[in-house]
């Protein structure tokens, strides 16, 4: 992907312990990084936790202390939220004396006495000891959140028990709000230990671990704090297979546009879909479209329906499709594509489409006859379809898929979820396409790199997130930005920070899946 400085490598703990070492070769570059690690983490909190509530003036954090360099961000985020939070109060759990903490930790902590409340937590106690010492510390009232700052990347397997006796008991004691994890959650790490810390974020400080994106890791949602590790070594982006996309990738849709520019300047999509049964999904697609910033879209719907729905989009040019019997889109219509095929720069089929005999043979006539970009979603995504993606001329544009994992395991012909990177890659090989597989973390792979999006979240897991998904990645590519990988990498990272908006205005519940749109402009205007 062009642009490295919108990409960081994800490396396994070992790579980024080795990494850091190379970087970070005094006391001072590592306390420097350490504050920026501290301040970064607690900055994000805040934000995240605006999906429960808005974040109270008076409130209590626990945090969770081991000795080494995650105890140190911990305890810097701690020494920050009280800076920003004067009524807030911290009380540390620590599992070794200060002054056993290595010089970074304890150089933290010296900067925190006498402002927090602090227990050691012995070795001699079990559970219920614990759960009481918490239920005493707070009043009954419990945390707002708790921070885990016990064991880093270093960590080597086992967990020793009294360790592992205050994660099990962190971990079922229900009165924290928020469980947020620095770098890791402990007891995470190359080789990872049967417990560990249950994390509802987990901030990456610096470099992306690989174990936060192994299959479904139990690591909540992932956040990448950048360090700028990779500004003084920009060759471990360059060679990696594996990257974690950063927010600034809008930076280029956030500057002024050219004066000498029209409608025609940004491209113009083609949408293919819905049926009489299945409109909305549709409707869907074209309004994200609309909204990605691409300056022409025609939408091309089911008859009995196209009427309607463009009243409801009257931005999108609408051109009636004849149906078939099963109210899906006709084949034998091919020439209302095809006569108008030169105006588009991309073209989207599936959603809302409908699944038959009718829909198959048209998604098949678009791949082999059509030269631009072909974004496959929803019910365009047939076997057959991506079989014949393989046998388009080197001259026409590559075909996006965006399937989630049911999906994919369909067209991947697999018996079971995988998520694992391998599969991925083989499949986007073996296929000459791009795939972009929706999960908690989605990942974009071209066959050579995969690139990881951590904005988003559960207010997505509600129908019509995907529609929306296609039609924003529809209208990247259709603007024939730098590179295809570049466009679709757009529109995700831009669909995950708007639900992100989103969730902290409204929370994760009670919202329609399209109020989504109406946040891509704080996304954009935010600097």
């Amino acid at each position: 992907m062009k642009g490295l400085s919108s990409a960081s490598p994800v490396l396994t703990c070992q790579q980024a312990l080795e990494l850091e070492t190379s970087i970070l070769q005094d006391e001072s570059a590592q306390w420097a990084a350490v504050q920026r690690a501290g301040v970064s983490v607690a900055n994000a909190i805040y934000l995240d936790f605006q999906e429960l509530q808005p974040l109270p003036e008076k409130f209590r954090t626990l945090a969770l202390i081991g000795k080494g360099h995650n105890a140190a961000d911990a305890l810097i985020v701690c020494a920050q939220i009280l800076a920003d939070f004067p009524r807030a109060s911290v009380t540390l759990l620590l599992t070794v004396e200060p002054e056993s903490m290595k010089p970074l930790a304890k150089r933290a902590y010296d900067n925190l006495k006498g402002r927090v409340h602090m227990h050691l937590v012995g070795e001699d106690q079990d559970e219920a000891a614990i759960h009481a010492l918490l239920s005493e510390d707070s009043k009954g009232n419990g945390y707002v959140m708790c921070i885990d700052g016990l064991l880093g990347m270093s960590f080597v397997p086992p967990v020793r028990d009294s360790m592992r006796t205050l994660l099990d008991a962190i971990n079922r004691y229900e009165h924290i709000g928020l469980r947020a994890a620095v770098d890791l959650p402990s007891g995470k790490g190359d080789i990872s230990d049967e417990v560990c810390f249950q994390a509802d974020f987990t901030y990456a400080t610096g470099i992306a671990k690989k174990v936060l994106f192994e299959g479904i890791a139990n690591c909540g949602r992932v956040r990448y704090m950048d360090l700028g590790f990779f500004d003084a070594e920009p060759n471990h982006a360059l060679h990696a297979s594996e990257l974690v996309l950063h927010e600034s990738i809008l930076n280029p849709l956030r500057a002024l546009r050219p004066a000498s520019v029209d409608k025609r300047s940004f491209g113009h999509i083609f949408i293919l879909g819905g049926s009489a049964f299945m409109p909305g999904a549709l409707l869907m697609a074209v309004q994200a479209a609309v909204r990605s910033g691409v300056g022409l879209v025609t939408a091309f719907a089911p008859q009995s329906v196209a009427a309607t729905l463009a009243a409801q989009v009257p931005e999108a040019m609408w051109v009636p499709w004849p149906e078939s019997s099963n109210g899906t889109l006709s084949p034998r219509a091919m020439p209302l594509l095809l006569d108008r095929i030169d105006q588009c720069t991309a073209v989207l089929l599936g959603p809302g489409m409908g699944k038959d005999r009718n829909t198959e043979m048209l998604v098949q006539k678009v791949i082999q006859l059509v030269e631009q970009p072909v974004i496959l979603d929803a019910d365009a995504l047939g076997i057959r379809a991506i079989e014949l993606a393989t046998k388009r001329k080197s001259s026409m544009g590559p075909v996006i898929l965006t399937p989630h994992m049911g999906e994919f395991m369909h067209i991947a012909k697999l018996d079971q979820p995988d998520y694992s990177n391998e599969t991925l890659m083989e499949f986007c090989q073996r296929y000459e396409v791009m795939t972009v597989l929706k999960s908690t973390h989605t990942r974009l792979c071209d066959g050579e790199k995969v690139w990881y999006n951590v904005c988003g979240g559960p207010v997505l897991s509600r129908g019509g997130s995907g529609d929306l998904l296609a039609g924003l990645i529809g209208g990247m590519v259709a603007k024939d930005n730098p590179s295809i990988q570049t466009s679709t990498a757009r529109g995700i990272v831009l669909h995950g920070e708007a639900a992100q908006h989103l969730a902290r205005a409204h929370g994760q519940t009670a919202v329609h899946t399209t109020q989504l749109l109406d946040y891509m402009t704080d996304v954009l205007r935010s600097t």
